[in-house]
């Protein structure tokens, strides 16, 4: 496995890939690697004939320092997982290497004021400008990402039908544990005690899921998803609410939409989709 810190030094690499006909697929990541990166890259494995995966934090993305500082990193397990994954190159770039001084941010423009978007102000600006930077650098014919950020994927698919027409976007299904538990970074800093709430809690949902029918309307289901999260011990909560897995409306079936939800566990927050 190659690791590559600067963009020259990757180009003279991917130059050589394209030169053979090489496909390229590209799961691009925040690090801290669990078993949900592993199915992206898997994928990709089977995809393409190369497969570069990226870790960079990118601090663009974070609401606050302490967010972006306390955000878990493991460089050699990562190298590890990488390695034990087949990964061809891993690609480890500094903000120095990707941002300019004086870096435009991009303005996200859709599916905006809603879900994550509401609660983590400029949160997806940050995205799209760092993926910008690597769609642009890497220039892969797929690219990777998980349904468990469903927001982002969404975002993710707009921003590319408009910019990269030579980029396909590739959805992985969210890949869970036994107790159906979506594997995220963010769960290493989770308590012991704080892992078993969050395991009662998303066991709770999904009773509550399977207690629906699936001719209710989107409002229905969520004047009934109102009454669950009410009866809940939740510290604090950003959205539980069903929308359309399509375009995020409120219109529609339940049948045709995802449970969303945000919820924190001390200073952790918490995402999850779940279908009907």
């Amino acid at each position: 496995m190659l690791i590559i810190k600067d963009i020259s030094n990757l180009q003279s690499y991917l130059t050589a890939y394209q030169n053979r006909k090489y496909s390229i697929g590209f799961v691009p990541t925040m690090g801290a690697l669990h078993k949900g990166h592993g199915e992206l890259i898997k994928k990709s494995k089977n995809d393409n004939h190369k497969t570069i995966v990226s870790i960079f934090v990118n601090e663009k993305q974070f609401n606050s320092k302490e967010d972006f500082n306390s955000y878990p990193r493991n460089k050699g397990l990562d190298y590890d997982f990488c390695s034990d994954n087949n990964v061809d190159l891993l690609f480890e770039p500094s903000a120095e290497e990707i941002y300019n001084k004086d870096e435009t941010i991009l303005k996200n423009t859709y599916f905006n004021n809603i879900l994550c978007d509401k609660f983590r102000k400029g949160h997806f600006d940050g995205v799209i400008t760092v993926l910008n930077k690597f769609f642009s650098i890497v220039k892969s014919n797929k690219v990777y990402f998980g349904e468990k950020d469903f927001q982002q994927l969404k975002i993710i698919e707009k921003f590319i039908q408009e910019k990269y027409e030579f980029l396909e976007i590739v959805s992985v299904p969210t890949k869970r544990n036994e107790e159906g538990i979506a594997y995220s970074s963010r769960n290493e800093k989770l308590s012991k005690k704080q892992l078993q709430d969050f395991i009662s809690f998303h066991q709770k949902v999904e009773n509550f899921l399977n207690s629906l029918e699936n001719s209710f309307d989107i409002e229905i289901a969520n004047q009934k998803a109102k009454d669950f999260i009410v009866e809940q011990d939740i510290e604090k909560l950003d959205y539980f609410e069903f929308r359309n897995y399509d375009d995020l409306s409120f219109n529609g079936k339940v049948s045709e939409s995802r449970l969303f939800y945000a919820i924190y566990k001390g200073k952790i927050r918490l995402i999850d989709n779940l279908k009907i």
